[in-house]
């Protein structure tokens, strides 16, 4: 056997050799993805009795924690083991012995530029020897089917970050007018308004010291259903998520106008348990999220809404995530309003998607809002006066009656925000006294 040296791909010439080996495939490799059940099919592995891998078990790459595709080589037979110190890769068969820079996903195999060499006789000799040290010092280190079910909620979260990560990021700009109303106004006199804010601080360090409770409980101990929902007449039932969001110290901050009925479905489905994982991937171990990093911003909120469970849609995902990471995300769980608000403010974006339009209104309001002393509880409190400020002013701009206008809002809350935005409204000028009193 002499010395070959092989550019990509090498699909073909490796199928091949493994084909016609009858007893041995030996591999080491570091990455490995679902394309290596395209290359080692059951024809090639029914006839292999030497069946051996060495591969990484690492986490912080889905092509080194690949789990379904590890599953289905110990189905084929293979004998796994991890040592996450390899970055070699090495192909060893009856009658060849590959050194390669190509790892064993359709990348390494196929698209990128690689170099193979099938070493001549003597190397042959010496990578069985190199193959065989590194699997007696790896041996101890099994990947089992028991382990692949330890760690396959870690892959699911880990696959979903990597989902979004080379998608286009939602283009986020600017185009401040609306009418004549001068919106720069509004905001400094709603921003730098003298109201009473104490009560809401004071609830929010309860909020604050009840997320952190939570927060380090998920942590230490893991998911526990009763952290987030216990019937009436459970000992648990005013002591978990839902009850704070429902009649707690969130209710008063900020409610989410859901029914129990509806937290219940998400909570008690199978699927919760991955969501509250996405959420907190530190609860399994995993590196937190940095949100300060735009384009993991960008992965975290598509990756929230890419869950399928009954009534977990549009709210409960966005108030999720601003009881879990408040400093990034108003509590404000209707992307509508956060629509009107933003594009109120002059935001123009080409996001279409619940994630991606979750990431632009959250993105360009941060930036908006960046320069207020207060936390987004108080902020998304300001953010409604100016919704409805502006929604006041374009009615009264378009001839409508003030007091049909109040008429016209059936809920408490939105009557008090629009009778504040008339008192803004007129304290910055923007209509004629007479118009908005009629």
């Amino acid at each position: 056997m002499t010395e070959k040296i092989i550019l990509n791909p090498i699909s073909n010439i490796l199928k091949k050799s493994f084909k016609q080996s009858k007893n041995k495939l030996n591999m080491a490799v570091p990455f490995i993805s679902g394309f290596a059940k395209k290359i080692l099919s059951d024809i090639i592995l029914n006839n292999l009795n030497n069946k051996r891998l060495i591969t990484r078990f690492d986490e912080t790459n889905i092509n080194t924690f690949n789990l379904p595709t590890l599953e289905y080589l110990i189905d084929q037979g293979f004998e796994i083991c991890f040592n996450n110190k390899i970055h070699l890769k090495l192909y060893i068969t009856d009658n060849d012995a590959f050194i390669t820079s190509s790892n064993l996903t359709k990348g390494g195999f196929e698209n990128n530029i690689e170099l193979t060499v099938r070493v001549d006789n003597e190397n042959f000799k010496n990578c069985h020897s190199v193959f065989n040290d590194l699997w007696e010092k790896s041996k101890d280190n099994v990947i089992s089917k028991e382990l692949i079910a330890k760690n396959f909620n870690k892959y699911e979260i880990l696959k979903k970050k990597q989902k979004f990560e080379k998608m286009q990021i939602t283009q986020v700009n600017e185009n401040f007018k609306v009418g004549s109303l001068d919106i720069q106004q509004l905001l400094d006199l709603i921003f730098n308004s003298k109201d009473d804010y104490s009560d809401c601080l004071k609830l929010a360090y309860s909020a604050n010291k009840s997320r952190n409770q939570l927060k380090d409980e998920l942590i230490s101990k893991g998911f526990d259903f009763e952290l987030f929902y216990a019937p009436i007449g459970h000992s648990k039932r005013g002591d978990n998520l839902f009850h704070n969001f429902a009649y707690g110290t969130e209710s008063k901050l900020a409610g989410t106008g859901l029914r129990e009925a509806q937290f219940r479905e998400v909570f008690e489905h199978p699927e919760f348990k991955n969501i509250i994982s996405f959420l907190l991937p530190e609860s399994l171990g995993l590196e937190p999220w940095n949100l300060e990093d735009d384009k993991v911003f960008f992965s975290f909120c598509n990756g929230l809404f890419d869950f399928k469970v009954p009534q977990y849609s549009s709210a409960l995902p966005i108030r999720l995530a601003s009881f879990f990471y408040p400093e990034y995300f108003v509590h404000i769980f209707k992307l509508i309003h956060l629509q009107k608000v933003c594009e109120t403010l002059g935001l123009q974006t080409d996001a279409k998607t619940k994630g991606q339009k979750l990431y632009a209104y959250n993105i360009f309001l941060k930036k908006k809002m960046k320069d207020i002393p207060y936390d987004s509880y108080i902020k998304s409190k300001m953010i409604y006066q100016v919704l409805y400020s502006v929604e006041l002013y374009i009615r009264l701009d378009n001839g409508e009656n003030y007091q049909d206008i109040i008429k016209s809002y059936n809920k408490k809350w939105i009557k008090n925000l629009i009778e504040k935005g008339k008192m803004n409204l007129e304290n910055i000028k923007a209509l004629e006294s007479a118009v908005i009193s009629q």
